[in-house]
């Protein structure tokens, strides 16, 4: 199986959203899917979230600071979520990826 992996190191997205106090998202559309990913309002938590229609796939995020993370999977269809608890100015890493 064939798979291919898309990434976004975020190395100072919370932290600058932090400062402006505004929750901050992106979505992209690799493969077909739907990728979101974000942080929230002054941080606190972040979110990578992945929908694909025809294949399973999976979603995480990983803190750059300290290594704890979150992975989702879900098959064709149904979206994967991974969320977690992030400390003021935190880089994370955003992921997704699908077979």
């Amino acid at each position: 199986m064939k798979t291919k992996k898309h990434r976004l190191l975020a190395l100072a997205l919370i932290s600058n959203f932090t400062l402006l106090g505004a929750a901050s998202a992106a979505v992209q559309y690799p493969d077909g899917g739907v990728w979101t990913y974000g942080e929230g309002s002054g941080g606190g938590w972040a979110f990578s979230n992945y929908y694909h229609g025809k294949k399973y796939h999976y979603s995480s995020i990983v803190s750059r600071w300290d290594g704890h993370s979150d992975k989702g999977e879900a098959p064709a269809g149904k979206t994967s979520y991974a969320w977690i608890w992030t400390k003021w100015g935190e880089q994370v890493a955003f992921y997704c990826d699908y077979d």
